[in-house]
């Protein structure tokens, strides 16, 4: 939307009132440097992350699936804070293999990553924390242990990790998850191959009194790919126990914050030459497309800046420049994933003759269903962020001009003089200049407009002039002073071409392309269709290491829910693992087991 002149004044003041409320985070950053947690105020904010993983022992090359639940330790709810958790597969050496961001809704999500088919047999962990947590990493963060099998590679050699002795996360849990017989009830102890199994879930009715709506993951698995892993009742309890552990690890002079609004792009203005002072108070963010998105970030006394980015799935390139163009200026990105790991030791082994049967039998299923070409995985299709409606940054623009509708002109000089009046552009001893008039004075303003080509900001305005007519297909305009956070543009102009994508322009040094997709789309777990009997009768065999896995399952407001899955073609015993946290703040930790004959 176009501001007034009036309008705008009054949200420049607004907004200069406003500029006092980061005081309070910077308040906050001085009261954790060099602080054990135990030493904080009671209220401060706390935040911990809890996966619920289908399995623990895999072969390189199948796909890993986990739950996670992101928890307000004040409250012991579902944490409303964060959207974003931070995922990573650390390998026997410490080292990440594997980097990812997903979603949260309400405190819960959902994802997988798929296990390279290149990865060493041995130890691995997976840790997850988010934004906030990274003031207290490595120890403030869910980490569990794997077992990762390569059967074509070195089939004997086993790389072992252990975590240093005494750190807070190697507690074992102080109990034993029950096996509550009495909250889920199958449908029968024992299942022939192919058959139907019902799960009711009932945690009204139970000697511990748990009630309301639930929110849970299930996975079923063979019994001996998992392990006893704790609960998420057992694992924040010991969190709770090893709190006096933890340490603020952040810089004295800024903090990570909470992600709620969106996903922070971190990064420092550096110059090439030493004593040169920032000559910009801006940066610039923007995406190339028919669609133009703009962000800019305050550079703060020490060079920092920070974008907040939407979250949602979509890969864009991202191009970010000064407000002031300086050759001599670098941009250094931040990575978002903490460099804080953890202790842990190594050693070479043989693999143990405990793990030697499993692996060969899960080596075995994921090569069957490689040559049977079986997949328990599909895309999200229901995503609501693959084709987002985009809106331009500044609304619907004053003047709209498609190229196709005049005379083909031979320079854009000349477009811009025949079909935009009150724009001109003009050359001068140092290159060329854009003007633009002021509509409700009709004067030039002395501050030229921020000018784009797909989108993409253009501080060379030979590179507008020299564009062929012929690749534009539209001019869009905006002469009123147009509001963007806190800074005010004097007009606007956005060249888009017939292509949208910036293509055969030469982004100058001091810019930085940045491919970027802030989450990851989570896969969709699929089962063979069993219902249809041609299917069931099918010669295929259906060898899932993994039978079940179904990260989010919602109660009735009684705790009531009823799930039901088919077995596959793999005699043996199978555990069910059940993990779920109601509305109010309970937490539910089941194990069944059952056999396939």
């Amino acid at each position: 939307m176009i501001k007034t002149a009036a309008l705008y004044y009054f949200n420049l003041l607004l907004i200069t009132c406003m500029s006092a409320f980061p005081a309070n985070a910077q308040g906050m950053a001085s009261l954790l440097t060099d602080k054990n947690v135990s030493e904080l105020p009671e209220n401060l904010l706390w935040e911990e992350v809890y996966l619920q993983i289908d399995r623990q022992m895999y072969i390189a090359g199948e796909d890993t699936w986990f739950s996670i639940y992101a928890i307000d330790m004040e409250t012991g709810k579902l944490s409303q804070r964060s959207i974003i958790v931070y995922l990573e597969l650390l390998n026997p050496w410490n080292k990440p293999v594997i980097q990812s961001r997903f979603r949260l809704f309400g405190g819960k999500g959902e994802g997988n990553f798929l296990l390279p088919d290149s990865l060493t047999s041995g130890t691995y962990t997976i840790r997850a924390y988010t934004n906030w947590m990274k003031n207290f990493l490595p120890s403030n963060c869910f980490m569990s242990n794997i077992e990762i099998y390569n059967p074509f590679r070195n089939s004997t050699e086993f790389i072992r990790k252990s975590l240093e002795p005494g750190s807070p996360y190697t507690k074992e849990p102080d109990t034993i998850l029950e096996n509550r017989i009495n909250l889920c009830r199958l449908s029968d102890s024992i299942f022939g191959r192919r058959e139907k199994v019902t799960l009711n879930l009932a945690t009204g009715n139970n000697n511990k009194g748990l009630s309301g709506v639930f929110n849970m993951s299930i996975s079923v698995t063979m019994t001996d790919a998992i392990s006893s892993s704790p609960g998420i009742e057992d694992y924040l309890n010991s969190m709770k126990v090893n709190r006096e552990h933890l340490k603020f690890t952040g810089e004295s002079e800024r903090e990570y914050d909470f992600e709620t609004e969106g996903h922070y792009l971190s990064g420092m203005v550096n110059y090439r030459t030493e004593g040169v002072s920032d000559s910009s108070d801006f940066l610039f963010m923007s995406i190339q497309g028919k669609v133009a998105e703009f962000y800019n970030a305050g550079i703060d006394s020490s060079g920092h800046f920070s974008f907040i980015l939407p979250v949602d799935d979509i890969t864009r390139n991202l191009i970010l420049q000064p407000e002031n163009a300086n050759k001599d200026m670098m941009l250094d990105i931040e990575p978002s994933f903490s460099p804080e790991l953890p202790d842990s030791q190594s050693f070479r082994d043989k693999l143990p003759n405990s793990l030697t049967s499993v692996f060969s039998s899960l080596s075995f299923n994921y090569q069957a269903a490689k040559i049977y070409n079986i997949s328990s995985k599909k895309p999200d299709e229901t995503s609501v962020n693959k084709n987002p409606k985009k809106v331009r940054f500044y609304g619907i623009p004053e003047m709209e001009i498609y190229l196709d509708d005049y005379i083909m002109l031979p320079t854009m000089q000349e477009v811009f003089f025949e079909l935009l009046p009150g724009i001109i552009i003009r050359s001068r001893k140092t290159g060329y200049e854009i003007l633009i008039t002021n509509p409700l004075t009709g004067i030039f303003y002395s501050i030229p407009p921020l000018i784009m080509i797909d989108g993409v900001i253009i501080n060379d305005l030979s590179v507008l002039v020299e564009l062929n007519p012929e690749t534009v297909e539209k001019i869009e305009v905006v002469r009123t002073p147009y509001l963007v956070g806190d800074m005010i543009l004097y007009g606007i102009v956005n060249v888009i071409t017939r292509s949208g994508d910036f293509s055969d322009i030469t982004m100058p040094d001091y810019a930085v392309i940045l491919p970027y997709r802030v989450v990851e789309s989570p896969a969709t777990f699929i089962s063979p269709d069993y219902e249809n009997e041609t299917v069931r009768r099918s010669r295929k065999p259906d060898l899932r290491n993994t039978l079940y896995w179904n990260p989010s399952v919602r109660s009735n407001k009684n705790g009531e829910t009823r799930i039901e899955f088919r077995t596959s073609d793999l005699p043996g015993s199978y555990t069910v693992r059940i993990e779920g946290i109601s509305e109010t703040g309970e937490k539910l930790s089941v194990r069944q087991s059952f056999i396939v004959r």
